[in-house]
């Protein structure tokens, strides 16, 4: 069953410990967006101090992404759900048929709440359906699931 990992976490340890440390884990995001991030990421965990990835499974390097994260079994592994791709000359589409998320040429829109530089390019501008949103999340998860099954959790921003 997949958890969720908030960025900043606090460990329990023991629950008869009188004192509780807090615990931060870092945590690399956006792993899939290019190749150059995968082997950041990498690195960063390798000779950083990176703990855990979050992968963009819609995103154009997702299939690297798993290659690399194969060979690195001890990396924990989330997914970070998507409903935008709000970089400028890279882009991803959705995994399922959902014509409510995405602009006129099949990607998501950029971002979520509107903003005025950007008339029009908002999710939430859009009438979006629900059913839509759930079947694309859903199938993120599962893909995520069947590529790399150690999967341990999720993030939504």
């Amino acid at each position: 069953m997949i958890k969720i990992l908030f960025a900043l976490s606090i460990y329990c340890g023991s629950v008869n410990a009188q004192y509780i440390a807090p615990r931060l884990i870092i945590r690399g995001d956006d792993m899939g967006f290019a190749h150059a991030a995968n082997e950041a990421l990498i690195k960063s965990y390798k000779e950083g101090i990176e703990q855990s990835i979050e992968v963009l499974v819609p995103s154009p390097w997702f299939p690297e992404a798993v290659k690399m994260l194969a060979n690195e079994p001890a990396i924990d592994v989330g997914v970070h759900l998507a409903l935008t791709s709000e970089w400028e000359n890279i882009k991803w589409r959705p995994l399922t048929y959902c014509p409510s998320l995405t602009d006129s040429s099949g990607y998501f829109y950029p971002m979520l709440n509107p903003n005025p530089n950007y008339p029009g390019k908002a999710l939430k501008q859009h009438e979006w359906k629900i059913t839509e949103i759930e079947n694309e999340l859903r199938a993120q998860i599962e893909l995520a699931i069947q590529k790399i099954p150690r999967i341990t959790h999720h993030c939504v921003h």
